[in-house]
């Protein structure tokens, strides 16, 4: 005979299991949905800062972009993509009869990191140029967290495509370091395996770690993605920031044997679209207030020499604007202000003319 307690047992089981049963179809449900969501809405719709600007790209040489058509504000500053991918105004394929076309490739630099797009460097530049030969264009293809590497692998699988007559490459102290410590952080935590030759010495390579199994399946999924980066967003620990802010000085060899190689097939595909080519290197803080020398601008400027391209130092142009009471130059180790892009672009334009890499002749400021 069944005792009266299994008789009162049984049916709460049942609904506790129907119950549990609901619980698990509508979280199941909700996931689903959520997901569905993710994949119909851009992702940058539902956050507030800079990483949803960039998207994985494992079928190209230069490992991650920005996703065309976003738009972001972060600390007062827009931020808007372009539907080729990039920060700036559409520019036509081909290039229009008589159009000078100059294409600007770099990082967070470039791409004017904390400054409205038309207070960036590039676009400065276009508006003088534009006074001078009209008509003329600068497209600005920086990515932030790129290093020569990635610059060298997006500009000649995709900048060559827009005919520039001349590529600018913006060169800063950290495309010197491991570049996964100025990668995107949360974009560089779901990229594949880095290649060797992205590193300008593969023996101070970081060891991570390779991703879990719950890892990979929550990288597959963008509402798990989206939740696991708001709910434990990845933290940098003291010692890697360190690393960050450690600036190469005085780089070996190899490094710049690196850097020569990346600046080369930049250089290479340029050549054989008839544009030319030259290095912009900026300067950063500690070199402004003399703690840090000059030796690697001018290691730059010999390396230059020596492959056949030019080296436009802006130090000097910095170091003369950095005059007690004038405003500020950088924000930070490196990144410009409004007024260090303004500097930078009247610089740059006085160099390149100089060195007659635009349809102009010289001014009267050049050294004979």
């Amino acid at each position: 005979m069944t005792d009266w307690r299994e008789r009162v047992r049984r049916p709460r089981l049942v609904s506790l299991a129907l119950t549990a049963g609901l619980v698990l179809a509508g979280t199941a449900a909700g996931v689903a949905v959520a997901e569905v969501a993710f994949r119909l809405f851009p992702q940058s719709k539902l956050t507030i800062d800079l990483r949803d600007l960039h998207e994985l790209r494992p079928d190209r040489p230069w490992l991650y972009g920005m996703r065309p058509g976003t738009a972001r504000v972060a600390a007062g500053v827009r931020y808007a993509v372009n539907a080729d991918g990039f920060r700036d105004r559409a520019y036509a394929r081909p290039k229009p009869p008589g159009t000078f076309r100059v294409v600007v490739i770099g990082d967070s630099l470039a791409f004017g990191y904390g400054v409205p797009l038309e207070a960036s460097f590039p676009k400065l530049l276009e508006a003088s140029l534009v006074n001078l030969l009209p008509g003329a264009e600068v497209l600005n293809l920086g990515v932030c967290g790129y290093n020569p590497f990635t610059e060298a692998a997006l500009f000649t699988d995709v900048g060559i495509t827009y005919e520039p007559d001349l590529v600018l490459v913006e060169f800063c102290v950290n495309d010197l370091n491991d570049p996964t410590l100025h990668f995107d952080f949360p974009t560089f935590a779901r990229l594949p395996d880095i290649p060797a030759a992205a590193f300008p010495d593969p023996e101070r390579k970081r060891a991570f770690a390779p991703p879990s199994l719950a890892e990979r399946l929550c990288r597959a999924s963008r509402a798990c993605a989206f939740v696991r980066d708001r709910l434990f967003p990845p933290r940098l620990d003291a010692a890697t920031i360190k690393a960050t802010l450690v600036t190469r000085d005085d780089p070996s060899e190899s490094e710049l044997r690196w850097l020569r190689a990346r600046y080369e097939e930049i250089a290479r595909a340029a050549r054989a679209r008839g544009a030319r080519f030259a290095v912009v290197v900026f300067p950063y803080a500690t070199q402004l207030d003399g703690r840090a020398p000059a030796r690697l601008n001018e290691r730059l400027v010999d390396l230059g020499r020596e492959a056949g391209w030019v080296t436009i130092d802006l130090l000097p142009a910095f170091r003369a604007a950095a005059v007690p009471g004038a405003p500020p130059l950088l924000f930070d180790l490196w990144h410009p202000t409004v007024a260090g892009h303004r500097v930078a672009a009247e610089a740059l334009l006085r160099a390149l003319r100089c060195a007659g890499l635009l349809p102009l002749p010289p001014d009267a400021g050049c050294a004979p």
